[in-house]
């Protein structure tokens, strides 16, 4: 592949780091991703910044490994997050439309959208990250997703804000900056997975997207083809790791391996049982399990728990588990334990699947493209191309030695 400056899709996860690296096809419609890197980050909290320096250390190393991946230099950067500091808001915003034409332009449109971003009370620690339409209403017709190029005299626009806190996303670019990483837009990271991976149908039919991370759990629900509820649970795959050390007495590596060898979401029909063994806590003992003490005991308990949690805020809000036409699309690294979609089909009595980004708008690897820990850094990536959204490629050749400016910025700052 020649020389080209390529853009990044970085997503700040529950407790990792993910980036994806790519180029924008205009003609085609498309984006194609050259290579993606991910780095477990103990300074990163269900999304929140814990450790500014383990931070800055795992984004200058996943930025290092990309560029030697791929060969490129990365130039702009979409950065998707998430978190319990994130908040939603409704508002709506109108604009008048030019009596002599009356027809809806990209600035109409815009001046409807700053009407609804103004109408937005936020304190003093808080900021914008994201405005998202559901739907414009010209002269009170209602359920219009694209109005430009359509005649009226008055349009209203639906919005869904997100709200961050301003010092999260402050210690996220601190941290950023102080490596030579520049970032060019914030997308919330459920909505931008969710993106490309519910079909227009789905949508129309009502669905839920379930993002099953680590240490937090992100739901999208739309119905009636627009986003109707956002929310995040404080509960993830991590914890079904945690669940197994504590009961077995293990490491969190060892419990890692033992859920990924042996674990499932329920004991179903056909399983077979068996005996296996693995080393204590302190690293020298052998200690054995088995397989049904393992999934019934340890693994079911908080799976369950995950789905009473989310049951019981979709029950809540008012759009209810009956809004569930479209099924239920799974993704996130925990969405990779077996029997977990069978899990959420018995609990939801919906259909269930798992979500891979579609591969008519994305072009890249396999190994990269069904592997559900990218999907939000893909999504990030792809929510702006396929947007539409112009990027300014600068020159940021002057960071050759990323860890060399970690080192510096440590020596000033701490």
């Amino acid at each position: 592949m020649a020389k080209q400056t390529l853009i990044a899709g970085l997503d700040i996860g529950s407790n990792k780091i993910c980036c994806v690296a790519g180029i924008r096809d205009d003609e085609a419609r498309l984006i194609k991703i050259f290579g993606a890197v991910s780095v477990l980050c103990d300074g990163i909290k269900a999304g929140a910044v814990i450790d500014i320096q383990e931070v800055a250390i795992s984004i200058g190393e996943v930025f290092e490994k990309i560029e030697k991946i791929t060969g490129n230099h990365v130039g702009d950067v979409v950065v998707a997050v998430r978190g319990n500091f994130i908040r939603s808001k409704d508002s709506r915003g109108f604009a008048n439309i030019n009596h002599s034409e009356r027809e809806i332009t990209q600035d109409t449109v815009q001046n409807a959208l700053e009407s609804a971003r103004k109408q937005i009370k936020i304190d003093s620690d808080q900021e914008i990250l994201q405005i998202v339409p559901r739907e414009y209403i010209l002269n009170q017709q209602k359920g219009i997703q694209n109005p430009i190029g359509m005649e009226g005299t008055y349009i209203e626009v639906d919005v869904y804000a997100f709200i961050v806190s301003s010092s999260n996303i402050g210690n996220i670019t601190k941290a950023m900056t102080s490596v030579g990483i520049n970032s060019n837009d914030r997308v919330y990271g459920y909505l931008a997975a969710s993106n490309i991976l519910v079909t227009k149908e789905e949508k129309e039919l009502s669905c839920l997207v379930i993002d099953f991370g680590g240490l937090t759990t992100g739901l999208v629900h739309f119905v009636d083809g627009i986003v109707k509820h956002v929310d995040e649970i404080s509960d993830g795959s991590d914890y079904i790791t945690r669940d197994i050390g504590h009961k077995l007495r293990a490491s969190y590596s060892v419990s890692k391996e033992i859920k990924e060898m042996y674990g499932m979401a329920f004991v179903y029909k056909d399983f077979k049982n068996e005996e296996f063994e693995y080393k204590g806590a302190d690293g020298r003992s052998t200690r054995k399990c088995d397989r049904l003490e393992l999934v019934s005991g340890i693994i079911t308990p908080r799976i369950d728990r995950i789905l009473y949690e989310i049951k019981e805020i979709i029950e809540k809000n008012d759009y209810g588990c009956e809004f569930l036409s479209g099924g239920i699309i799974l993704t996130g690294g925990g969405s990779n334990l077996p029997g977990l979609v069978e899990a959420f089909e018995k609990a939801f009595n919906c259909s269930v699947r798992t979500g891979v980004p579609d591969s008519n708008k994305i072009v890249c690897p396999n190994e990269i493209l069904l592997d559900p820990s990218y999907t939000t850094a893909i999504g990030s990536l792809a929510y702006n191309f396929l947007n539409l959204k112009d990027y300014s490629r600068s020159d940021k050749s002057s960071r050759n030695n990323i860890f060399l400016k970690i080192s510096k910025w440590f020596e000033e700052v701490f």
